[in-house]
């Protein structure tokens, strides 16, 4: 249902309307119609309006020392509020953040709130540096979120004059080609492509780019032609230096093979990643401070010393299957998550974790420092025949045989100074320093002392060998003879022959 009505509007302006529905609702409707403006006027209203804010809203960038936009006339009053509403927007965002890390519980959630601090002050000095007009208009939907999100990733902000000459377009694609030598590997298995960057600041690497976003030309029937690839402005691109990957802005690489180098450049090489927490990592230390050598059990350890740290003079062992040598004159030390490196050569064993070990191999020292080393001692060993030893609650002993100084006597020794083999045991090792001591109780119940020197020498020609049957046994003392024995009379029995005669 529909029909006519002739409308005078709130502004004096009469006109003829078109309405549709129910009766009831196109009443409704035209009484609605009669208490507003026409739509001439409404419109006439929201330019001035609009006009008073865009030239308030002048006024006051004017005021704030902001640049004057560029543009044509209905661009710059549109942009004016545009770029009002930005920084409103990163204003309040900065006073919620301070108040949020003036409130916080931890370090680390204060720490989060002040980056995030500091990219809502990076987008507000972008956007109040903009000067075009154009720019604003088209990134007039971006909330205040997606503009620290910008700003940290660098990427907020028109093209800069250097970008304009560089054909880098930072929100677009931008186009590379490379020469078919480049190419270092296309197998169809592989999702990116990799090229050689010769003549680069990355010199030696290979960048890795999506398969998806080359095309490469065919100049004959085997031979392959150039390699175009289009990357995106705010992409980071991957470079392989054979061992670690890193990551570039795409400016840098577009930059990077637009300009090339008029010579090789010394090769390239990545730094240690960043230490992350519950996560495997590496650090590089000088190739003269590692050595190899075997542990007490045999086994190939490799030994780094620590030069220019916080425990200088010290050194730490490590297995030689997580050691890698890529970059000339360093080699690689890699660890696992929630790893501790033992380090050795002081007063006592240190346990360090990984952490705090890559932060000092990563920022050493400018030069070295008083050595925290102390003169090693000389450690013994004993192998012992099975036999002879017996397993304690927390330590083992040892009873001493016959024709040694303490006979009889039993000797210990803490557990963990004692090593077993796993697949059945030969001998069981005895350790222990120079300047050891071991406490021996004798068959009395006394207790004394014997030095590492004093048990070397009583045990060492006879630790190996199974001790001989009887060995271990107690001779008793020797009788005294006595000339008369008496005996009580009840146990005497009667003698016939010592019966009196009748």
């Amino acid at each position: 249902m529909m029909g006519q009505y002739g409308i005078t509007h709130a502004c004096g302006h009469h006109e003829t309307v078109q309405l549709y529905g129910k009766s009831s609702q196109r009443d409704d409707r035209a009484r609605w119609l009669e208490n507003s403006d026409c739509g001439s006027c409404w419109k006439s209203r929201q330019d001035r309006q609009r006009a008073e804010d865009a030239e308030r809203d002048a006024a006051a960038n004017r005021s704030a020392g902001l640049p004057a936009l560029q543009g044509s006339p209905r661009q710059i009053t549109w942009a004016e509020t545009i770029r009002a509403s930005m920084l409103d927007g990163l204003t309040l965002a900065r006073e919620r953040l301070i108040q949020a890390a003036r409130a916080a519980g931890g370090e680390e959630q204060r720490s989060r709130l002040e980056q995030h601090l500091q990219h809502t002050d990076s987008a507000h000095a972008a956007i109040a540096a903009v000067t075009s007009a154009k720019w604003l208009i088209d990134h007039r939907d971006l909330r205040t979120r997606h503009l620290t999100q910008k700003a940290a990733q660098g990427t907020l902000g028109p093209r800069t004059p250097q970008q304009q000459v560089l054909g880098f377009d930072p929100y677009g694609l931008n186009t590379l080609t490379f020469p078919a030598g480049d190419i270092a590997a296309d197998t169809q298995d592989e999702r990116c492509v990799r090229v050689r960057l010769r003549h680069s600041r990355w010199e030696g690497c290979t960048a890795l780019l999506p398969r998806s976003m080359v095309q490469q030309e065919q100049e004959q029937e085997q031979e392959q032609g150039p390699l175009t690839v289009r990357i995106g402005g705010a992409w980071a691109i991957r470079i392989d230096d054979g061992a670690r990957i890193g990551s570039v802005p795409a400016e840098q690489f577009h930059q990077d093979r637009t300009h090339r180098l008029s010579h090789p450049a010394e090769r390239h090489y990545w730094g240690p990643p960043p230490y992350e927490d519950g996560t495997s990592g590496e650090f590089d230390v000088p190739e003269a401070d590692v050595s190899e050598t075997t542990n007490d059990h045999g086994k190939p350890v490799a030994v780094v010393r620590l030069v220019c740290s916080r425990w200088e003079g010290l050194r730490f062992e490590h297995p030689p299957t997580l050691l890698r040598r890529h970059r000339p004159g360093h080699v690689t030390v890699r660890f696992g998550p929630h790893w501790h490196f033992r380090v050795l050569g002081g007063r006592r064993v240190m346990r360090v974790p990984a952490q705090q070990m890559h932060e000092d191999r990563t920022n050493p020292l400018p030069q070295p420092g008083p050595s925290q080393a102390v003169e090693p001692k000389t450690w013994y060993q004993v192998a012992f025949h099975p036999s002879r030893v017996r397993r304690g609650t927390s330590t083992w002993w040892l009873p001493l045989p016959p024709g040694t100084p303490w006979p009889h006597a039993v000797i210990h020794h803490r557990e963990p100074l004692v090593s077993v083999k796993d697949d059945g045991p030969d001998h069981i090792t005895w350790r222990f320093p120079e300047n050891w001591t071991f406490r021996a109780r004798t068959p009395d119940g006394d207790t004394t002392t014997v030095g590492a020197e004093e048990f070397m020498a009583a045990t060492s020609p006879w630790a190996d060998t199974a001790p001989a049957p009887g060995t271990y046994t107690r001779q008793p003392p020797a009788l005294t003879p006595l000339d008369e024995v008496a005996v009580h009379a009840e146990l005497l029995e009667d003698d016939p022959r010592l019966a009196p005669e009748p």
